[in-house]
């Protein structure tokens, strides 16, 4: 019984996983075979992306990448309590690597191979803490959903506001650790952003 809960913990945190990725993927190469003009609408939409952060205050971004994660886990938390929204769920680590995709893609379409250490010195440390943070969530979300879903069709569940209580404290934990990836985001943008000059 429990090694069979692992195993389903590992697949879902796996199948989130990989709906990221998928995201990712599908954002770069969106970018990588668009057109000038695809692009162009793109470079608009992000708003000179880099340059706002080079020239942002510590505050302006750490305030910017928090209410970007907290956005995603807002939906998440409302999502564990609906029975039905397991395909919302996995669309929100989906459409995050999207997002990234497209940043990414946008970064080196515009500034070639430079971009790479400005992504992997000052990019990809804060997306990958905050898509795990996200995996989590959705996971947390996920059982939640499911267990709500499979009480209302077989039976109630005798510790249902326990675990509902549980859940809460475990986003209270998430929206802190949320915080503290935009913390670090902001500390290794302003101390370090300089030294990546694109």
């Amino acid at each position: 019984m429990r090694s069979s809960l692992f195993s389903s913990r590992s697949l879902s945190t796996w199948a989130l996983g990989l709906c990221f990725l998928a995201g990712l993927l599908i954002g770069t190469l969106l970018v990588s075979r668009s057109g000038p003009d695809t692009r162009a609408a793109l470079q608009v939409i992000l708003g000179g992306y880099v340059e706002r952060r080079q020239t942002l205050a510590f505050a302006s971004i750490a305030a910017s990448t928090f209410c970007s994660t907290f956005a995603a886990l807002a939906v998440l938390f409302f999502c564990g309590f609906c029975t039905i929204a397991q395909i919302i769920i996995f669309a929100v680590p989906l459409f995050k690597g999207l997002g990234y995709g497209f940043s990414i893609g946008m970064l080196y379409a515009q500034y070639g191979t430079s971009a790479i250490r400005y992504v992997a010195f000052l990019l990809l440390p804060t997306m990958f803490l905050s898509t795990l943070l996200l995996i989590l969530a959705s996971r947390s979300s996920l059982r939640l959903s499911v267990t709500l879903l499979r009480s209302a069709l077989v039976a109630p569940d005798e510790n249902g506001s326990r675990r509902i209580k549980r859940y809460c404290v475990k986003y209270m934990i998430f929206t802190g650790i949320c915080l503290l990836i935009a913390l670090f985001d902001a500390l290794i943008v302003t101390r370090f952003g300089g030294l990546f000059v694109l």
